[in-house]
């Protein structure tokens, strides 16, 4: 990935291409989750990933980090950026609401935190270090690729912290069948991981 993220700062199209496709479906993951109190049905959290890959290739001089860390970290800032100004023009407001952005701040650091979580590990060489961002990658990826029920219970019990009763409320279900659903979420979610 470093190697990738050296070639496009050197103004290699290419690498910066492969580079955002890499990281396409977990823009559009935290997109999704960011977007969830704001605009859920508003806009598209697959149209907001593109133009922060576009922001992303228009900037990319600006950026300063090397590892790939710091180039997600360098996204996710460009996709709050991008998510408060459609939520404020939703809302019909031109002007800057640090609340508003303070708020898609969180949620986006919940749904990192989250996807950091599920591959817990103190992997301190290069390779190990790579693989986790693969397997980063991989699992918000996964989690895109889920249908919609076990993706949204996934987010709401694990991304939003809501106990069972309340995610039954936010999806419209009994608890019996959120807990359920919840389980055959994370079951599909795991064998998907696996099959990759």
């Amino acid at each position: 990935m470093e190697r990738l993220i050296d070639a496009a700062r050197s103004g290699d199209a290419d690498a910066l291409g492969e580079l955002l496709n890499n990281y396409r479906k977990y823009l559009v993951f935290l997109a999704r989750t960011g977007l969830h109190h704001h605009m859920q049905g508003k806009a598209d959290p697959s149209d907001i990933a593109q133009e922060v890959c576009m922001a992303a290739h228009g900037n990319i001089a600006e950026f300063r980090g090397e590892s790939a860390e710091e180039f997600a970290g360098w996204l996710r800032g460009i996709l709050t950026n991008t998510m408060a100004m459609h939520v404020r023009k939703y809302l019909g407001t031109a002007k800057r609401d640090p609340r508003l952005e303070q708020r898609l701040n969180q949620s986006v650091a919940s749904a990192t935190g989250f996807l950091q979580s599920q591959l817990a590990g103190n992997e301190t060489s290069p390779s190990q270090n790579f693989a986790r961002n693969e397997a980063f990658l991989q699992l918000a990826g996964a989690l895109e690729g889920l249908p919609e029920d076990y993706r949204r219970v996934i987010v709401l019990r694990h991304v939003e912290g809501l106990p069972f009763a309340e995610v039954a409320r936010e999806m419209g279900r009994s608890v019996d069948s959120v807990e359920k659903l919840w389980v055959r979420g994370l079951a599909k979610l795991k064998s998907t991981m696996s099959d990759e």
